[in-house]
């Protein structure tokens, strides 16, 4: 009888702490997410900005042609 009751009492401590982990875990999953995306909104405007720049030298090296 006492096995019964420490072995439910582990298993619903284990499956609180399972809990909670999954949680954690899912939390940390979507900061990382919301941070590579910004990261990568902000690569894809410094690149944008980079091919604009090098489209008006070219555009300047043939108009001086």
């Amino acid at each position: 009888m006492l096995l019964r009751i420490r072995l439910s009492s582990f298993l619903a401590g284990v499956a609180v702490a399972g809990s909670f982990s999954l949680y954690q875990i899912r939390q940390d999953i979507q900061r990382s997410h919301e941070l590579l995306s910004a990261q990568a909104e902000g690569y894809d405007k410094g690149l944008e900005q980079r091919v604009s720049n090098l489209e008006d030298i070219i555009s300047e090296i043939k108009q001086s042609k």
